[in-house]
């Protein structure tokens, strides 16, 4: 008779190597291929020079397939998140939390992409690159898709440093303007930790020129104060 396997389950602090370490499971392979390909759409259709003709052949198209989808029902992620901080969460569980992350996530369509570079305790850096869908000034990234992008870099490196907390201020300084359609990269790292305040700051560069910077504090759930 052969041993029942049990799938294997983790906890909070478990999720980043969880979630890098273990296989796509076969649906997000899926649904990342959608992700991908609505993304890149949305890049090259984004102030297109094209006849009327033609954009009205491809809005048929997209409205036809947003007729096929129609309104499929969605998982609720509140269920999969109580299951991590109880250390019960599924691999599936992490992809369905992480994966529709709005910035970083490969399963969600609008989040802007970055490669990881280094994650450890002592920060995180990645690369990224933004397209004309993010642009504000015309050749620059807008500045609210910047602070978007940096709340999440720095929560990136606390998670890194196996600290949990929300996100309690976040100070912008615009130093430069950071360009669409070019390499850029982002880092952070703990400054300190007082209490249930957890001091980070972090930035944004553009080859050596730092475009960005961002410091602020995030908060400890009292119960792990």
């Amino acid at each position: 008779m052969s041993e029942k396997t049990t799938e294997k389950t983790y906890g909070p602090f478990e999720l980043r190597s969880a979630y890098h370490s273990e296989p796509v499971p076969d649906d997000f392979v899926q649904r990342r291929r959608i992700s991908a390909a609505i993304r890149t759409l949305s890049e090259r259709l984004i102030r297109v020079e094209a006849d009327e003709a033609t954009l009205t052949g491809w809005a048929d198209q997209l409205e036809a397939l947003v007729d096929a989808v129609g309104q499929p029902e969605r998982r609720d992620s509140r269920e999969a998140n109580r299951k991590l901080f109880t250390g019960a969460a599924t691999i599936g569980d992490l992809y369905h939390m992480m994966d529709y992350d709005p910035v970083g996530g490969g399963a969600n369509p609008i989040a802007p992409q970055i490669d990881w570079t280094r994650e450890d305790q002592d920060g995180v850096e990645g690369a990224l690159w933004l397209g004309q869908q993010y642009q504000g000034p015309p050749g620059r990234v807008h500045g609210g898709v910047v602070s978007w992008i940096l709340d999440a870099v720095l929560s990136r490196a606390m998670h890194a440093s196996f600290r949990l907390g929300v996100t309690g201020t976040l100070n912008i300084r615009y130093m430069a303007g950071s360009p669409i359609e070019e390499a850029l990269t982002c880092r952070a790292h703990i400054v300190r930790q007082e209490g249930r305040k957890i001091f980070i700051e972090g930035g944004i560069w553009h080859g050596e020129t730092q475009t960005v910077h961002a410091e602020g504090v995030w908060l400890t759930p009292k119960s792990l104060g």
